[in-house]
């Protein structure tokens, strides 16, 4: 595992968790990178304040949960948490309900999602499994949600393609702030809305502007910092066209003197309290070798 920080990076002989961070499940994004796997798409996992939640979980999202090094236990998720239906943020979203209530036997934990998610004819969270956990909450702007351990997540309205889509701020008392900005459009009112948070994770999906899709280029995200300043923003939910040109070199263009910005890594964890950030070293590919069993 190595550290970064300002531009530093030191190689750890051994790693634990923070108290209170973020762990990248994935860090690609949309239909290119999804279904090829440039990038992992399994959202975010977050412990925060004692609370073990997942943001997004999108394809593989479980079994990196269950590869993760420090382990991870999907059985300790007391909050899961879609900004959106779209396939890259939600396909996991129901076997991590069901690990998250001890294989349908434990009625626990809170989920909160859009209503779209989760009601009328095609919803992505099913029935059967929403019918398990403890807790449904359907997000609104704006309208504060109360999870366990005094954490609560405020979700900020996007604009992302016709359907019901937020991004999130988490609070606790005595605990620093930060958010996610998922899937949207550019909007005028997120720097306001994002104005208290140390950290936020901002999803990018391009290198330069593509104003007929409703998705944030790194572009996007260099005008949104001339206004918005956390102390540090990671880029995730990059697609094909984004990890192919190098996302590094766009994060230390768009950096400010207010605000680092790194491209996230799979796997990459990010302390809430201090703001080190820490990504596993990249292993050599190894070739599969195969035996004849019979």
């Amino acid at each position: 595992m190595t550290m970064q920080y300002g531009g530093m990076a030191m190689t750890l002989e051994s790693f634990s968790y923070p108290e209170n961070f973020i762990k990248y499940l994935g860090t690609g994004g949309a239909r290119f990178c999804m279904v090829r796997q440039t990038r992992w798409t399994g959202g975010v996992w977050f412990s925060y304040g004692g609370l073990n939640g997942v943001i997004d979980p999108g394809p593989g999202s479980l079994h990196h949960i269950c590869c993760s090094s420090p382990e991870l236990d999907p059985h300790s998720i007391r909050a899961l948490l879609l900004t959106h239906r779209h396939i890259d943020h939600s396909t996991d979203i129901n076997v991590l309900a069901e690990a998250m209530t001890g294989g349908g036997f434990e009625k626990q934990g809170t989920v909160v999602l859009p209503d779209d998610c989760v009601n009328g004819q095609d919803p992505v969270f099913l029935r059967y499994t929403a019918s398990k956990v403890g807790r449904i909450c359907l997000m609104e702007d704006g309208k504060l949600v109360e999870l366990e351990d005094g954490v609560t997540v405020e979700p900020v309205w996007h604009v992302h393609h016709g359907v019901q889509c937020y991004g999130l701020i988490f609070r606790r008392a005595g605990l620093p702030t930060w958010g996610l900005i998922s899937d949207t459009k550019p909007l005028d009112y997120l720097s306001e809305r994002y104005r208290e948070c140390s950290y936020i994770s901002i999803n990018a999906t391009f290198p330069d502007k593509k104003p007929r899709l409703q998705h944030m280029s790194m572009a996007d995200v260099g005008e949104l910092l001339q206004d918005l300043h956390p102390k540090l923003a990671t880029i995730a939910h990059m697609g094909a066209m984004l990890v192919e040109a190098g996302p590094e070199k766009y994060a230390a263009r768009i950096s400010t003197p207010q605000t680092l910005v790194l491209a996230g890594e799979d796997g990459m964890v990010v302390d809430l309290d201090t703001l080190k950030v820490y990504a596993p070293e990249p292993l050599p590919k190894t070739e599969t070798k195969y035996i004849v069993k019979q």
